[in-house]
C-alpha cells in the first residue's frame, strides 16, 4: 500500500514507519499550522564521518533548523538510544527543539546552551529561541 507524502509530493510505501512519519507531517501542518514550504523530509547528514538520513526537518522563516523529528515503528520502544541518535543527528543540525514518536509515545526537547531539557508541547511555528 502506498501513500501521498504532501511534503515530498509523491507516493511512497505505507511502511509502519512512514505511518508514524506521515502522522507526525499531518499534526505539524494541520494543527500547529507549520508551513508545508517550512519542511524537510528524509534529507541527509553526516553525523561522525557516516551518511545518516533524518526523518523531518522543520526549518524556521530564516531557514534555519528549528524542529528536528525521528520517527520510530510503533512497536519501538522510545529509549534512551533513541534520544541518542536524535541528539547525535542534532549535534550536526543544531535544531532548538526536537521530537521522537512511535505514534504512541512522543518526547519533546528543547536544546539551549548546549543543554536538552524535556519540553511539554510542541513549540508554535514563530516560537524562536533567542
Amino acid at each position: 500500500m502506498k501513500v501521498f507524502d504532501i511534503i515530498r509530493k509523491q507516493f511512497v510505501e505505507l511502511t509502519p514507519e512512514e505511518r508514524v512519519r506521515q502522522y507526525c507531517i499531518k499534526m505539524l501542518v494541520e494543527q500547529f499550522e507549520y508551513p508545508k514550504t517550512s519542511i524537510a523530509v528524509e534529507g541527509s547528514i553526516v553525523v561522525n564521518s557516516m551518511s545518516r538520513r533524518f526523518d523531518i526537518l522543520v526549518y524556521d522563516k530564516n531557514l534555519q533548523p528549528f524542529l528536528l523529528v525521528e520517527c520510530k515503528r510503533p512497536d519501538v520502544e522510545l529509549t534512551q538510544k533513541t534520544i541518542d541518535q536524535i541528539t547525535a543527528y542534532n549535534h550536526v543540525i543544531q535544531a532548538p527543539y526536537l521530537m521522537i514518536s512511535n505514534g504512541i509515545n512522543t518526547y519533546l526537547l528543547s536544546y539551549r546552551n548546549g543543554v536538552y531539557d524535556f519540553i511539554d508541547q510542541i513549540p508554535a511555528y514563530d516560537n524562536k529561541k533567542k
